[in-house]
């Protein structure tokens, strides 16, 4: 009964160092699987992804950033960012690139791995716990090319309308003849 006590107590106490070790390092991305990025093919875009570092307990770490999956298309600029204590911002920027051969309806798949860096014994580094961060990239059509419409410059340019003066005039001119001939009519019968 004893040894249960105990064992429960260390389970208890291991989850209690690893929350604080959660809440201090994390990453924040604004695609993932489900929400993809939607690019065209041709296309680049910079998607970033942010570092954060907020526990009570929060120390300045560093962090190794690498592409793990869709190097094909996904690329960063620099493998190893500083991220201070009590921040969120630190922006590793993946830069996606879209081959203009590739059709749309195609899908990928990017991996970010982050991976604590910890200095080691004569100069070499550790790498300590790593984080995945994935996201979608959907290849979708190239929005139509609006060209603009060619705007008149000259009143010759412009569409010309009918002259239908003669045609009102002539109705004019009839009405008056049928309204003089209807008070003929009615006079006489008079």
């Amino acid at each position: 009964m004893e040894n249960k006590k105990i064992f429960g107590l260390g389970i208890l106490l291991l989850a209690v160092l690893m929350t604080s070790t959660v809440f201090a390092f994390g990453v924040s991305s604004p695609y993932w699987k489900g929400n993809p990025l939607t690019i065209s093919p041709g296309e680049t875009k910079v998607v970033k992804i942010n570092y954060q570092n907020m526990g009570a307990d929060a120390q300045d770490l560093t962090v190794r950033a690498q592409i793990t999956q869709g190097s094909e298309i996904a690329s960063i600029k620099k493998q190893d960012y500083l991220v201070k204590a009590g921040t969120k911002d630190t922006a590793v920027e993946v830069t996606v690139s879209i081959p203009q051969s590739t059709k749309a309806g195609a899908k990928y798949q990017v991996t970010l791995t982050s991976s604590s860096v910890t200095p080691g014994a004569e100069g070499g580094v550790s790498l300590g716990v790593g984080m995945d961060t994935t996201f979608d990239v959907e290849v979708v059509s190239p929005p139509p090319v609006v060209t603009p419409t060619t705007i008149p410059t000259t009143t010759a340019e412009l569409p010309q309308e009918k002259d239908n003066s003669g045609v009102i005039i002539f109705a004019c001119l009839a009405i008056i003849i049928i309204a003089v001939i209807l008070l003929i009519i009615i006079k006489k019968k008079k």
